[in-house]
């Protein structure tokens, strides 16, 4: 059920937990050279927050809401085919010009898109239940952290200038600010359904990037940390 009194407290977690995208900025200022270990463990553990709160909170929030089985994996579905489909563009984009400044402009661009729908999640669960949406906000607090660092840790790899590293983070943060503004603005007008549903697109989205990206790149850093230590 829907519940307008909890908009405000949920839209303060989504900007607290957007935020929370900076401190991996912040990290890569302070400290400039990341080990690949330290990498790898800020990578899988996005991977880890994203998978749990999708699994744990988004997917039963939206069962809760009243979405039926057909309708979250079908939901879910559309999730996985939008990083999917951005993926796809990435490799099309990236076939041309500097390389690894290209794929940290596309890692950035990647995040950025998927932060507009993920600054919905925890006022729109909020809405739904408030305890939800403070577990939710958590989660994506701690998995945005290396979500920044992912952003500029590739940006400051391809030798980008200080201002353009900064830019790019705060890029991602203010998509996903403007996601749970949407949400705020629209709060009258959603109904439990289209809150459901956008719930499971976000967590089929999370899934899929977790699974094809953070994991796959979290364990390629683990190994190479291990090759130099060896």
């Amino acid at each position: 059920m829907i519940n307008l009194e909890n908009n405000q407290v949920g839209f303060i977690l989504s900007i607290l937990a957007a935020l929370a995208t900076m401190f991996g900025w912040v990290i890569v200022a302070v400290k400039k050279n990341l080990s690949d270990y330290l990498i790898a463990i800020a990578l899988l553990f996005a991977a880890t927050a994203m998978i749990l709160v999708s699994i744990f909170e988004l997917v039963p929030t939206a069962d809760k809401a009243g979405l039926d089985l057909v309708a979250i994996i079908a939901w879910l579905a559309v999730g996985v085919a939008t990083v999917l489909l951005l993926r796809f563009g990435a490799e099309k984009i990236e076939s041309s010009g500097n390389k690894l400044e290209k794929s940290a402009t596309l890692v950035a661009a990647a995040l950025t898109l998927h932060n507009f729908p993920e600054g919905s999640v925890a006022i729109s669960t909020a809405i739904v239940d408030l305890q939800s949406g403070f577990i939710s906000a958590l989660a994506i607090s701690l998995h945005n952290i290396p979500e920044g660092l992912a952003i500029a840790v590739t940006a400051v790899a391809a030798g980008m200038a200080r201002r353009k590293v900064f830019f790019l983070v705060a890029a991602a943060t203010i998509s996903e600010i403007l996601g749970a503004c949407v949400v705020l603005y629209e709060s009258a007008s959603l109904s439990t359904a289209v809150v459901a549903k956008l719930l499971t697109v976000v967590a089929g989205i999370m899934l899929t990037v977790s699974l094809a990206e953070l994991i796959p790149h979290g364990l390629h850093s683990l190994k190479q940390a291990r090759v130099k230590k060896n």
